[in-house]
């Protein structure tokens, strides 16, 4: 359905912008995304999926979190861009969402990136590490986690 041009993802503005609306949809900062080094495939799946003009009303910048998810447009677009950020997959949006904005052939259950996973801001959260890709090295369960989350401590 989209066959607009897009913007490359290297573009300065059009990820300066994903980047702001990014933080504070996820609550980490700039750097803290762009070291998860998937930002750039990130801002092109939404590129991919979205409508231009409910693409550039996201990416403005100029609305507060709660404003963006309560939008009706903008809403279930934003609430996928957290997912991408967490989980590294995109979920389809709602079907009255793509009655009223249309439908992209890449709309669908689908992992965005092999490094999302690894890349996922829940381990961050969670305070733990994406299992099967960065060991944590022997014996680290039998050491018990810092409970300010800032990683194992040798008691």
């Amino acid at each position: 359905m989209l066959s607009e041009s897009r913007s490359d993802p290297r573009d300065a503005d059009a990820s300066e912008r994903f980047l702001r609306l990014s933080s504070t949809l996820t609550g980490f900062n700039r750097v803290e995304l762009l070291g998860t080094g998937v930002a750039d495939v990130y801002l092109r799946a939404l590129e991919d999926v979205l409508p231009a003009d409910v693409l550039e009303r996201l990416l403005a910048g100029d609305a507060d979190p709660d404003g963006v998810l309560a939008d009706p447009a903008l809403g279930p677009p934003a609430r996928n861009l957290i997912l991408m950020w967490y989980c590294g997959t995109w979920t389809p949006l709602p079907d009255d969402w793509r009655a009223a904005h249309g439908a992209s052939e890449l709309d669908t259950h689908r992992v965005i990136s092999p490094d999302g996973y690894v890349a996922g801001l829940q381990w961050v959260a969670a305070g733990a590490h994406p299992v099967g890709a960065r060991q944590q090295g022997f014996g680290a369960w039998a050491v018990p986690p810092d409970p300010d989350g800032i990683g194992a401590s040798a008691r």
